[in-house]
């Protein structure tokens, strides 16, 4: 099974505090990998290292072989997508953003219509016209979710994704996600086995 994503050796400092070093990991098309360790560890400022969001400090990332200068930043964000816990830092509602992002775009859509996917976990079209600041961190979520699914994008970079979901509405992202590249943070042993996924597990310094 061929590698999709790759890190090698990557570090990342705060100040004088390291929160990870040498790091790798390999993503293989249509699998997930887990990312585990109390909070502080830097789980997060890894998937926004590997979204291009952050640089890092030593280390390389690449898709396909190729690292993000290569395909520029907005395919590789195209491609790669981060999909956060909380709300963006804007007051507008999900439509309003899905229209910006439109714009961004790079290349045609060719994922799913978000509204779709967004119905598919129980949000009501409404939810699209309210602020973000409105939502509860559930509808927060799916919404993250809906857009990132409709780039199309080879990996998703999944921050907590279903930790402010009841258990239905996690076996329904679970059943959606179900067969993507995927790296996954959580703290549910139960979701890791349901998955089927690799673990990293980062620890505190």
């Amino acid at each position: 099974m061929s590698a999709v994503l790759e890190a090698r050796g990557l570090t990342r400092r705060i100040g004088e505090r390291i929160l990870f070093q040498g790091l790798g990991l390999t993503l293989r098309a249509g699998t997930s990998c887990c990312v585990q360790g109390a909070s502080g560890t830097g789980k997060t400022q890894l998937l926004r290292l590997l979204a291009g969001l952050d640089p890092a400090d030593e280390g390389t990332i690449t898709l396909h072989g190729r690292p993000p200068e290569a395909w520029g930043m907005p395919t590789w964000r195209a491609r790669v997508a981060y999909v956060p816990q909380g709300a963006p830092i804007v007051s507008a509602t999900p439509a309003a953003w899905r229209a910006r992002l439109e714009t961004l775009r790079t290349h045609p859509p060719d994922g799913p219509d978000p509204c779709e996917v967004a119905a598919r976990l129980s949000l009501p079209q409404a939810a699209w016209e309210q602020p973000w600041a409105s939502l509860s961190g559930g509808e927060r979520q799916r919404l993250h979710l809906a857009l990132a699914l409709s780039t199309a994008p080879e990996v998703l970079l999944l921050d907590e994704p279903t930790a402010a979901l009841d258990p239905a509405l996690v076996g329904a992202v679970e059943a959606l996600l179900a067969g993507r590249t995927a790296l996954w943070v959580t703290h549910d042993p139960a979701q890791i086995e349901r998955l089927g996924a690799d673990v990293i597990s980062m620890g505190s310094r």
